[in-house]
C-alpha cells in the first residue's frame, strides 16, 4: 500500500496516527490515576503502574509520556487506601517516587529502544535503578527523622518486585504479540 498518494492523504494518515497515540496516552493516564483508588494492595497497584510505565516507554516519546510518571502518586496521596496512616509520610516521598518513575521509563527506553539491548535485561536494570533510588531516598529520609521505619520495606524490595512484575507482564505480552504476528 502506498501512503504517498497525495499530500492531503498523508496528512490525514499522520493526524490519525497522532490522534490514536494521544488517545492511548490518555487511556494510560486514566488507569494510572484511578488504579490506586480501586485497589489497596501495593503489590497489585505497583505491578499495574510499572507495567503501564514500561509499556508507554516502549511505544511513546519521553516528551509525550512525561506526565504519566506523576499521576499514580498523586492518586495515592489523595486517599489513604494504599498506605493507610502512613500516607502523610508517603507525601514526603512523592518527589522521589516521581523521579523513580521517570528513571524506569528513561532507562527502559534508553537501553531497549535506543541501544537495542535485550528487553528483560533492560527492564531488570531499570527496575534495579528505580528500587535502589527509592531505597536510598527513604533511608536518607528515615535517618534524618522524616519518615518511620515502616516505609523502608515499602520503598525497597517491594519496589523492585512490582517493577519486575510489571516488566514481565509487558514482556510476555510483547512476546505473544510478536509470535501472533510472526514478528519474532
Amino acid at each position: 500500500m502506498n501512503l504517498f498518494v497525495n499530500k492531503e492523504r498523508n496528512y490525514f494518515v499522520f493526524k490519525t496516527q497522532e490522534h490514536n497515540e494521544y488517545l492511548e496516552i490518555a487511556l494510560y493516564a486514566l488507569v494510572l490515576l484511578f488504579i490506586p483508588l480501586f485497589h489497596s494492595h501495593q503489590l497489585i497497584v505497583g505491578t499495574i503502574v510499572n507495567a503501564l510505565l514500561i509499556k508507554s516507554a516502549l511505544n511513546h516519546s519521553m516528551k509525550k509520556m512525561f506526565v504519566l510518571a506523576f499521576l499514580p502518586s498523586l492518586s495515592v496521596i489523595s486517599t489513604t487506601l494504599l498506605f493507610g496512616s502512613l500516607t502523610e509520610f508517603v507525601l514526603l516521598m512523592v518527589p522521589f517516587i516521581w523521579v523513580s518513575n521517570l528513571l524506569i521509563i528513561f532507562v527502559t527506553k534508553r537501553l531497549f529502544t535506543e541501544k537495542t539491548k535485550n528487553y528483560f535485561k533492560s527492564t531488570l536494570i531499570a527496575s534495579a535503578i528505580k528500587a535502589t533510588f527509592l531505597f536510598c531516598s527513604v533511608l536518607v529520609m528515615f535517618f534524618i527523622g522524616l519518615v518511620p521505619i515502616a516505609l523502608i520495606g515499602m520503598f525497597s524490595i517491594t519496589q523492585f518486585i512490582t517493577a519486575e512484575s510489571g516488566s514481565i507482564i509487558v514482556g510476555i505480552s510483547k512476546l505473544k504479540k510478536e509470535k501472533k504476528f510472526g514478528l519474532s
